[in-house]
Protein backbone atom coordinates (compact mmCIF):
# COMPACT_ATOMS: atom_id res chain seq x y z
CA UNK A 1 0.00 0.00 0.00
CA UNK A 2 0.93 3.40 -0.82
CA UNK A 3 0.14 6.97 -0.28
CA UNK A 4 -2.14 8.56 -2.11
CA UNK A 5 -3.73 11.67 -2.96
CA UNK A 6 -6.32 12.58 -0.28
CA UNK A 7 -6.32 10.28 2.15
CA UNK A 8 -3.20 7.75 2.58
CA UNK A 9 -2.33 4.68 3.71
CA UNK A 10 -1.99 5.74 7.06
CA UNK A 11 -4.54 8.05 7.47
CA UNK A 12 -6.62 5.43 6.13
CA UNK A 13 -4.70 2.96 9.14
CA UNK A 14 -5.64 5.59 12.04
CA UNK A 15 -8.89 5.66 10.96
CA UNK A 16 -9.96 1.83 10.92
CA UNK A 17 -8.10 1.32 14.11
CA UNK A 18 -10.22 4.14 15.77
CA UNK A 19 -13.17 2.82 14.69
CA UNK A 20 -11.93 -0.71 15.96
CA UNK A 21 -11.70 0.68 19.37
CA UNK A 22 -14.88 2.49 19.46
CA UNK A 23 -17.02 0.18 17.52
CA UNK A 24 -16.38 -3.63 18.53
CA UNK A 25 -18.71 -5.04 16.18
CA UNK A 26 -16.24 -3.38 13.41
CA UNK A 27 -12.90 -5.11 15.39
CA UNK A 28 -14.66 -8.62 15.40
CA UNK A 29 -15.11 -8.26 11.46
CA UNK A 30 -12.04 -6.86 10.94
CA UNK A 31 -10.10 -9.86 13.11
CA UNK A 32 -12.39 -12.08 10.91
CA UNK A 33 -12.32 -10.79 7.44
CA UNK A 34 -10.00 -7.64 7.29
CA UNK A 35 -9.87 -7.43 3.49
CA UNK A 36 -13.64 -7.57 2.67
CA UNK A 37 -14.07 -4.98 5.97
CA UNK A 38 -11.23 -2.84 4.80
CA UNK A 39 -13.35 -3.28 1.11
CA UNK A 40 -16.61 -2.79 2.27
CA UNK A 41 -14.92 0.71 3.91
CA UNK A 42 -13.41 1.70 0.74
CA UNK A 43 -16.51 1.04 -1.32
CA UNK A 44 -13.61 -0.45 -4.09
CA UNK A 45 -11.82 -4.09 -4.44
CA UNK A 46 -8.57 -4.68 -3.27
CA UNK A 47 -6.41 -5.57 -6.01
CA UNK A 48 -6.53 -10.33 -6.79
CA UNK A 49 -3.12 -10.50 -5.40
CA UNK A 50 -2.98 -8.48 -2.16
CA UNK A 51 -3.27 -9.92 1.45
CA UNK A 52 -4.66 -8.26 4.33
CA UNK A 53 -4.34 -9.46 7.81
CA UNK A 54 -5.44 -7.98 11.08
CA UNK A 55 -4.57 -9.03 14.60
CA UNK A 56 -4.58 -7.95 18.13
CA UNK A 57 -2.03 -7.55 20.15
CA UNK A 58 -2.46 -9.04 23.92
CA UNK A 59 -0.16 -7.75 26.79
CA UNK A 60 1.91 -10.76 26.09
CA UNK A 61 2.53 -10.39 22.73
CA UNK A 62 3.51 -6.93 20.63
CA UNK A 63 3.35 -6.76 16.93
CA UNK A 64 6.34 -4.75 15.63
CA UNK A 65 5.44 -4.31 11.33
CA UNK A 66 8.40 -3.68 9.08
CA UNK A 67 7.72 -2.05 5.89
CA UNK A 68 9.13 -4.32 2.39
CA UNK A 69 12.59 -3.49 2.00
CA UNK A 70 11.88 -3.14 -1.67
CA UNK A 71 10.49 -0.01 -2.99
CA UNK A 72 7.73 -2.72 -4.78
CA UNK A 73 6.83 -4.60 -2.07
CA UNK A 74 8.26 -7.85 -3.23
CA UNK A 75 11.23 -7.40 -5.48
CA UNK A 76 8.59 -7.26 -8.88
CA UNK A 77 9.72 -5.45 -12.00
CA UNK A 78 7.05 -2.84 -13.68
CA UNK A 79 6.50 -3.48 -17.62
CA UNK A 80 6.80 -0.53 -20.19
CA UNK A 81 3.47 -0.12 -19.34
CA UNK A 82 3.16 0.33 -15.96
CA UNK A 83 5.94 2.43 -16.09
CA UNK A 84 4.01 4.81 -17.99
CA UNK A 85 1.44 4.80 -16.52
CA UNK A 86 3.19 5.28 -13.24
CA UNK A 87 5.05 8.33 -14.92
CA UNK A 88 2.30 9.85 -16.87
CA UNK A 89 -0.09 9.33 -13.39
CA UNK A 90 -2.73 8.18 -15.52
CA UNK A 91 -4.26 4.59 -15.26
CA UNK A 92 -5.02 2.04 -18.12
CA UNK A 93 -8.42 3.86 -18.61
CA UNK A 94 -7.23 6.98 -18.84
CA UNK A 95 -7.90 8.06 -14.84
CA UNK A 96 -5.66 10.42 -13.18
CA UNK A 97 -4.45 7.83 -10.58
CA UNK A 98 -3.00 10.81 -8.60
CA UNK A 99 -6.51 12.10 -7.56
CA UNK A 100 -7.35 8.60 -6.48
CA UNK A 101 -9.18 8.33 -2.82
CA UNK A 102 -8.00 4.54 -2.93
CA UNK A 103 -4.11 3.64 -1.87
CA UNK A 104 -4.93 0.76 -3.18
CA UNK A 105 -6.66 1.44 -6.74
CA UNK A 106 -5.42 -0.68 -8.80
CA UNK A 107 -3.82 2.30 -11.81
Amino acid sequence: MTEAGGDGRAEIQRKLIQRSLDEEDFRRRLLDDPKATIEQELGARLPEGVQVRAVEETAETVYLVLPSASPLGGGVELSDQELEAVAGGRGDDGHDCTLSPNPWAEC
